[in-house]
């Protein structure tokens, strides 16, 4: 609360020293340009062709690198706004991570001790001219500052087990509705929710796993004395037959190799 009511003033404060005129929004279009050159219908990613024309890509870091909804609040006036740049800068800083990894391109999750860690902790990155990692960038910012699960099958992690890339940024405008299509799709998909009848059992992405909480605690806030991730799941299956509430749950393994072409 005291983060809203702070970056309300600043909001003022920016509108007030413009003269009065509302800021420029935040652009998106040199994203958007590099997922729809970049990205394939299933999600997967050119990186060598991208590493070889990475204009649009330099010039979209450099603006997060300058402007957020810290530094700039003027220019995210809503909640969607700020959530839509932390989701579409995340995801940009993770192709950045991949093209500086050089040739090996096999996984982010390989080097050092711990899996991953060189990657998501281990590289600076820079958001409203503020050094972060993307583990910090993911865990603080987005989860606990915005407690929306379906950021889940929005944030990509250059793993073949993650939710598909869109050809597109996210755009503030209609953030909602995207972000609900997007968990549709990440739950339609038989790699992230499988039902056996015989068994009774049904596996879910590691995803669910990893981040249970979120889900969970998502639908306590709806009224569940009782939650569990078959209840998430069910809110977007859509047409699609619901997951019945007394099978066991048990985990897909996670792919992390890269989600290259």
């Amino acid at each position: 609360m005291g983060f809203r009511i702070a970056s309300s003033a600043l909001a003022a404060a920016f509108f007030l020293a413009s003269g009065g005129r509302a800021a420029e929004p935040f652009s998106y279009d040199e994203w958007t340009r590099v997922l729809e050159a970049r990205v394939d219908a299933q999600g997967l990613v050119d990186y060598d062709g991208l590493a070889r024309d990475r204009a649009d890509l330099d010039r979209f870091l450099a603006a997060v690198a300058e402007k957020s909804p810290t530094s700039h609040p003027a220019l995210f006036p809503t909640r969607n706004h700020e959530l839509a740049y932390w989701v579409n800068a995340y995801n940009a800083l993770v192709f950045h991570g991949v093209l500086a990894r050089g040739p090996e391109r096999k996984s982010v999750w390989t080097g050092g001790l711990v899996s991953g860690y060189s990657f998501f902790v281990g590289t600076d990155i820079v958001l409203g001219g503020v050094k972060t990692n993307l583990r910090a960038l993911e865990n603080g910012t987005i989860r606990e500052g915005f407690r929306d699960p379906r950021i889940h099958a929005a944030l990509n992690c250059a793993s073949r087990s993650c939710p598909r890339l869109p050809r597109k940024a996210f755009d503030p405008e209609n953030l909602d509705a995207e972000l609900d299509a997007a968990m549709a799709e990440f739950v339609a998909g038989n790699r992230n929710v499988s039902v056996d009848p015989v068994t009774r059992t049904v596996r879910l992405s590691k995803i669910f796993d990893w981040f249970e909480r979120d889900f969970l605690d998502f639908e306590t806030s709806r009224g569940s004395p009782d939650p569990s991730l078959i209840d998430y799941v069910n809110r977007y299956r859509g047409t699609l037959p619901a997951v019945p509430r007394d099978h066991r749950i048990r985990f897909f393994p996670y792919d992390k190799a890269l989600n290259r072409r």
